[in-house]
């Protein structure tokens, strides 16, 4: 590379042959080499520090838009109640407009001492059956993790375990309009439930006895065509149990199976081993399955 060449590569314009300098050409070059390099250097230094503070000033202001956009949210709403069904045990709640909820167990509801213009309560956690009392004048909406569930009067279960791969909406009586966010899903009616899968972000419907899947309210579990994982977690539910098995085997299981909560849970573990070919141990709040899955 010549002179001429380097200069270029700084961004310079060559010097002249008649261009009147009294330094040593060597030393000239060398001296706006570094003031460019320093140049260069302090600029990166500024950028630097301007970027950082540019992102800690977004920092702070989304951080305080979030807690603003979140203080308005739940001031909407007033004063919240939160209602557990513990493990093992159901819960009947009745709502400041007159409609029943029955949670099934590890189940959480959270809703407003009183209702407004609209009726919205959030089912945080677990399995709802919901009775709702007509108004037309003030829609009921369920809030689920993935999932909005809104009537005027009618009877669903909405089911919505955090531990399980998707949400089910499930209609007893009347009509269901199931949305995620502003996007709609499924206009339901009797015995017709809809199953959204979290991961696909896919849903399909299906006719059921709808019936049957809020007869745990009597202490019974009917379960039809279920996957695995639906099934472990209603045992583990009704008997208070962490139940480990291999998720990846047995993710392509689908079973049916009916018990009731007064039996024992080695009667049910029995039940299940027919069904599904598993083995079991149990030890003390503990159930170890093993077994070849459905691959």
């Amino acid at each position: 590379m010549d002179i001429n060449d380097l200069y270029k590569s700084l961004g310079l314009e060559p010097p002249s042959d008649n261009e009147n300098n009294h330094e040593p050409k060597g030393d000239n070059i060398k001296a706006r080499i570094d003031r460019t390099l320093n140049f260069d250097k302090n600029r990166n230094l500024f950028l630097r520090k301007w970027y950082a503070i540019a992102a800690s000033l977004a920092f702070i202001i989304l951080s305080a838009a979030g807690i603003y956009q979140y203080s308005i949210h739940n001031s909407s709403y007033g004063d919240m109640i939160t209602i557990t069904a513990p493990a093992g045990g159901t819960r009947e709640v009745t709502l400041p407009d007159g409609s029943h909820v029955w949670l099934n167990a590890a189940s959480v509801l959270r809703y407003p001492a009183n209702f407004g213009e609209t009726r919205e309560v959030f089912l945080e956690e677990g399995e709802g059956f919901f009775q709702v009392k007509r108004d037309t004048t003030a829609p009921f909406t369920v809030h689920s993790s993935h999932l909005d569930t809104r009537v005027l009067g009618t009877s669903f279960r909405v089911k919505a375990y955090k531990e399980l791969s998707h949400e089910i909406v499930t209609v007893v009586s009347g009509k269901v309009a199931v949305s995620r966010g502003a996007e709609p899903l499924a206009l339901l009616e009797k015995d017709q439930e809809v199953i959204f899968d979290k991961n696909s972000g896919n849903e399909r419907e299906m006719l059921v006895e709808a019936t049957e899947s809020v007869d745990w309210k009597s202490g019974n579990v009917i379960l039809k065509s279920v996957r695995f994982e639906d099934l472990i977690l209603a045992v583990e539910n009704a008997y208070q149990v962490s139940i480990h098995f291999d998720r990846q085997k047995f993710k392509e299981c689908e079973n049916s199976i009916r018990f009731s909560t007064h039996q024992s849970l080695e009667s049910v573990m029995d039940l299940i081993s027919d069904i599904q070919g598993i083995r079991y141990e149990i030890k003390g709040k503990e159930v170890i399955v093993s077994g070849e899955g459905c691959q």
